[in-house]
Formats: C-alpha cells, structure tokens, sequence
C-alpha cells in the first residue's frame, strides 16, 4: 500500500499552483497507490472487494489529514475511481467519501470503515435541492430517491435548499424503501416526516467536498468508457464478417478510432479538473462544469456507437457491455447531467449555490 503520507503539490499530478505549470506525472506515493489498487481489483470482486479496500487503507487515500486520511488529492479521488470504474467495481464508496469528509469538517468524523450514504436526488425535480424536503428546526420533512448504501449505512448525509444535514439511520419518522440502482448498486428512496437531524453547515461550506464527489462520478466514468472502448475494439479485432476482422472495413475501423479520440477529451478533462480541485471555487467550478459536460456527452456518444458496433450481441443482458452502458448513463446523471452543467457554464454559475 502507498505510504500514508500526504504528496506534496510540487509531485502530485496535475496539481493547480498559482506559482508554476501544472506537473501531469504521477507521484511515487500515487504509483504505490495505483498498482496496490491494481492488484486488489485483481484479486478481489463482488463482496470481498470492499473488505479488502478496507483493509488496504485505499478508502484514506480519498481524505485529507484534517479528515482522517492522508492524501484527499484530486489525484489520489481520480485515479482510485478511475481503477473502480474500469473493473467495473459498483461500490457505495462515493457517497462514503462525501459522508466522511463533510462530518470530518464539521467536527463529527465518522467511525473508520463505516459506510455513509449521500442522499441529494429528490424525485419530481430535475437537480434542484430543497424541492421535494424541507427543514424545520432541527426536523426534515420530504423525501430523497436513489440513495446508493443507504441499507446498512451508519449514517446518511441529507441536503436541502441550503444546508447539510446528519441524519441517523434508526431516526423516528425515517422509512428506507430499498431497491437495485441501474448501475448495479442498492438504492432506496428516503421519505422523511418530522425527523430528526443534525445540522452540519451551510451547503456552500461543504463546496469543495461536493466538487470531490463529482470529480470521483466523472472518474468512474472514465474508468468505464475506456473498458467499453477496449472491449469493442477486441470484438472488431476478433469477430469476422467476409473472411477478415471487423476492424478491416474502413468506416468501422474510422469509427472506432473516434471513440478513442473522445475518450482521451474525457481523460483531459478529468485530468484538469482533477488539477484544480484545490484551486480556488470560481476556477474550480469551471473545469468541474466543463468536466460533467464532457463526459456526459462521451458517455452518450460511447454507449451508442459501442451497442452498433457490436450489433445484436450489445443488446443482451448476459454480454458486459450492457452494465458498462448502465453505469456510464447513472454516473451522467449523478450529482447533475451534461445540461444542467452547461447551462449553469454558460450563465457563469457556480457548480453548487
């Protein structure tokens, strides 16, 4: 396991400095961390997975010191879901980290190796908050949908128009409806009359944890378009039509290399945002927006020319592609699709008011 020591900004990858160019190159610390990664996903799926994460320490490397871990770098959030995303790992590791950095900052850290479900959808709304719950005093009252982890969390994260809330996951007047997310997750629906809850902060306090939670739904979503891309490659490479590879007709073989050039755009923008986590909020939203933008329209633009390309065989339940497709749609979707970033882009907004 990578040593448990925070990288400096001078070797950190892609690390926003006012003082000097941004460095691409991966720290020793982040190569430790990448190839113990690697070798976990290789061992370990399904429900051993999360044990051995925990075991190795991984899930520290997405927080800070001041929360508990030793590196909470938008490099360390990138390359760690990145690896997730391609093994195609579905974990309620997100909303854990979100969980535990905010409680971390608010002076309620949270018992090592707990699970924390982050619940910010709210049905009948597109990405607004406050909508569908409200507060009164230290009481909500509404409902959340799609909470992935939220059967056996310890505890769960709630926003509102404006604020973040702890609320226990025994609380009088809370029911937890379970069901299976598209990407392969439990999720439940939260309805929520006259519970208690503890307030956390403003939600513009907790920006910055929210921008990492993003960046690690972006990442994840990188990890994923590069396995559909290599897995529609090696069926245009093995499949033959004519008594030759697919990938001898010219306008499959063009095709195929777009989808690898879009995939590179989305790295870019991963990489930047990933970069300018740290930097200050009106910089940093704009590479977070220009981020959810990219990746939302490869995702799109992946998951339709790979189900082609593949003809009949992309369609089936029982083929891998369809879960790459599902988790690539879901991660789009999470914390705000394509649009609703590049509306708030294009008007100059900030990622999270």
């Amino acid at each position: 396991m990578a040593a448990r020591t925070r990288s400096s900004a001078a070797s950190s990858p892609a690390r926003w400095r006012k003082d000097k160019p941004m460095d691409f190159q991966l720290s020793d610390d982040h190569r430790m961390l990448q190839d113990s990664l690697r070798g976990i996903l290789a061992r370990h799926s399904g429900e051993a997975l999360m044990p051995a994460l925990l075991e190795a320490g991984v899930p520290h490397a997405l927080l800070t010191e001041a929360e508990g871990g030793f590196d909470g770098s938008g490099a360390a959030v990138a390359l760690i879901f990145e690896a997730l995303g391609r093994a195609g790992a579905s974990l309620p590791l997100i909303g854990t980290m979100i969980g535990a950095a905010a409680l971390a900052q608010a002076g309620q850290p949270a018992d090592d190796g707990a699970t924390i479900a982050f619940a910010d959808a709210e049905p009948g709304t597109r990405y607004d908050r406050g909508v569908a719950i409200r507060a009164e005093g230290d009481r909500l009252t509404g409902r959340k949908t799609m909470v992935a982890g939220a059967e056996g969390a310890a505890a769960i994260i709630v926003t509102t128009a404006d604020a973040l809330w702890r609320v226990a996951p025994d609380a009088t007047g809370l029911t937890v409806r379970p069901y299976p997310l598209m990407d392969d997750q439990r999720g439940a629906d939260l309805i929520l009359d006259a519970t208690p809850a503890t307030r956390l902060g403003a939600l513009a306090d907790f920006d910055a944890v929210l921008a990492r939670g993003v960046l690690a739904h972006a990442a994840y979503a990188l990890g994923t378009l590069s396995a559909a891309v290599d897995l529609t490659l090696d069926y245009l490479r093995t499949r033959k039509q004519f008594g030759q590879p697919l990938i001898a007709f010219q306008a499959l073989a063009h095709r195929a290399a777009d989808l690898s050039v879009e995939v590179e755009q989305a790295r870019s923008a991963v990489t930047n945002f990933a970069g300018h986590l740290d930097a200050e909020a009106p910089l940093r939203d704009r590479h977070l927006q220009a981020c959810k933008v990219t990746l939302g329209r490869v995702a799109r633009l992946v998951a339709e020319e790979s189900v082609q390309l593949h003809g009949g065989i992309g369609m089936t339940e029982e083929y891998a592609l369809g879960g790459m497709i599902r988790r690539l749609l879901a991660a789009d979707t999470a914390m705000g699709d394509a649009d609703f970033h590049l509306e708030r882009f294009a008007r100059g907004e900030p990622a999270f008011a």
